[in-house]
Formats: structure tokens, sequence, C-alpha cells
């Protein structure tokens, strides 16, 4: 019998594009499943109930982080069996707090932490492959904010309110994914977080557009990370650095099917060779971030029968968010600079 899925999504941007071609890319590999054509939900229109009958309704919340929180619960009010979130989950404390009752199963979207490289770096840490875990060291370096100063992409939209963003811009947005991936890995709780956020080239005066985050977990392997949107000439650039006692390994997303291992004076390039996950394209012809978004939607509604929940979930989502709400925050100048 097969499995029909409606999704419904809220949202207009690539995010919520992602969604909804995650959902066509299953309905076309998974022979069980049928996928409906989503139901677009417009910024501000009440979610309605959910429909009883044959399909499964799936709701997928990607509108601007501000109103991540109120659909959230709508969502569970609403009646929805799975709510699948953009990250972030929220934007403050207070709301985490509030998310902290919802009881209906939430998956987020680190989608990095999906893919090859980092899913295969973590069996290695597990294994001992590389030794006792010493730090995670890397970068998550874009140029939207350079790229605006230099009049090079249009200025102003939804981000530049605090409402619907949030007080923070780089930080949450690929921030949050670097943080994700490299505690993901360490498979170990925070102890405590710095952060130190700039301003240059923000369009107001609450987008930081370059973070520096310094975090000891508790059993004191360290992670430092460069977090960008002003770094010009950058593109995506998603780094991991894993330092261990006994070798090394680093992953970059611009080449997400390769492992660069280092033990003693030497190196070597270790090749992904299957094709098991996400759109299960052969190695070299992945659909790069959409992997993650499809891996996660399929693990959580995979869920929904009765499968292992194996998926990121919102209690995880908050634990993080809370922790970066929390930090030690030191700013730089916080006036915003246009062209």
């Amino acid at each position: 019998m097969k499995t029909v899925l409606q999704p419904h999504v809220l949202g207009s941007g690539r995010a919520a594009d992602a969604l909804c071609k995650s959902f066509a890319i299953l309905g076309a590999m998974e022979k069980d499943w049928e996928v409906l054509p989503p139901v677009r939900l417009k910024r501000g229109e009440a979610i309605a109930p959910a429909a009883a009958g044959a399909a499964t309704p799936v709701l997928c919340v990607a509108n601007p982080p501000g109103l991540h929180a109120r659909a959230l619960l709508e969502g569970q009010k609403a009646g929805f069996p799975l709510i699948v979130v953009e990250k972030p989950a929220c934007v403050s404390l207070e709301e985490s707090s509030a998310l902290r009752s919802v009881r209906t199963p939430v998956a987020f979207s680190p989608v990095y932490r999906q893919t090859w490289g980092v899913q295969t770096l973590r069996s290695m840490l597990a294994g001992g492959e590389l030794g006792e875990l010493v730090a995670v060291e890397g970068r998550y370096w874009q140029s939207s904010a350079a790229q605006r100063l230099l009049g090079e992409r249009p200025g102003g939209g939804w981000k530049n309110d605090p409402a619907l963003s949030g007080g923070y811009d780089a930080l949450l947005d690929v921030g949050t994914h670097w943080v994700d991936a490299a505690l993901f890995l360490a498979q170990d709780a925070p102890a405590s977080a710095s952060l130190w956020l700039g301003y240059a080239a923000a369009e107001a005066p609450h987008r930081d557009s370059h973070v520096q985050l310094s975090m000891t977990l508790k059993k004191g392997a360290r992670l430092f990370a460069s977090i960008s949107k002003a770094y010009h000439g950058a593109t995506n650039h998603f780094e991991l650095n894993v330092v261990g006692t006994r070798g090394t390994a680093t992953w970059n997303f611009l080449r997400p099917d390769q492992l660069e291992l280092g033990a003693g004076g030497g190196s070597r390039v270790l090749a992904r060779r299957d094709a098991a996950v996400g759109s299960r394209q052969p190695p070299f012809h992945g659909l790069g971030w959409l992997e993650g978004y499809v891996e996660i939607v399929r693990r959580a509604v995979a869920g929904l029968g009765g499968a292992r929940a194996d998926y990121p979930a919102l209690p995880a989502q908050l634990d993080m968010l809370e922790l970066l709400l929390s930090a030690k925050i030191e700013r730089g100048p916080r006036a915003p600079t246009t062209p």
C-alpha cells in the first residue's frame, strides 16, 4: 500500500523551493510513495487544520525565521502529524522556551550534516580512526553582504526587518549550519561558548555579517569557526577541519565527495564510492545542498511509518540555539554601511 503525502509549504524563497523539489525527487525515487503537488502557503496566511483523508499532510515551514516559532505552534494546533522547518527554528530564548512544549514530530534542516563527507567523518571519529578529538575548526564564507556593498545584488528585503529576521543575520543563518555539523561530529555537549559579531557591509544595524565563534566541549575538545557573509570573492565555502591525536581530516562542500586525510607527514584523498543516501546519484554527480533536504525529508516521513526517527529533530535544534543566544557576545561597530 502506497504512502500518499500532501506537502503544505509555507514560504516562497529558495528553502521553500528546495523542500518542494525534495518531495518531488522522493516521489520519483520511492516506489511506495505518492507525493501530491504541494499546497503553497503565503506569509501571513492562516495554517488551516490538516485535512483527514487518504493523504498524510506534512507542513514545511520556510518563511522568514522570525515567524518560524509561531508557525510551528500553529502547525501543531492544526493537527499536522509531521512538520519540517528550515533553520533556525526560532530567533529568541523566549521562543525556544515556548517551542519546548511542541510534541508533534518536527525535523529541522541542517542539510550539511546529512552529506556523505560529514557522515563519514562522524563514523571515523566514532571508530577511533583519528584518535581522540582535539578540535573541529573551519569556516563558512559567503559574499552576499559584500556583493550588496558593491551594488552587485539588490539590497533591502525582509532581512532588514528584525520582526521577520530576528536580531541576527550570519550567526543564525549560515552559522547554525556550521555549528550543527561540528557538534554532530564531536558528539559532545558544549561547556561554554563565546562570539564576536562584526557588522561590515551590514544593511541594517542588527545584521551581523562576520562572526568568530569559539566553543569548549565538556570533554575538553574545542570548536572554532569563521562565519561570514562579507567575505569578498567567496561562493559557498563551507569547511570542516577535524584535528585528532592520530590524524586529521578535512571536508569542503565545494568538493563534497572527497575527504582529505592526514597522518604524520603524509596525506591522501578518500573518495566516495557509494550512492546509498540522498538522491542516490552516483559519486561526483550529486545535487549539492539539496541532498540534505532529500535525506532529512525521507527519514522524517519514514519515522511516521514506524522506522527509527533518525533525523535532526527539534529538541537538538533548540539546544543549539539556546547555546548561541546565551553565549558571551562581543560586538564590533554596528553602524550599517550601504553603497
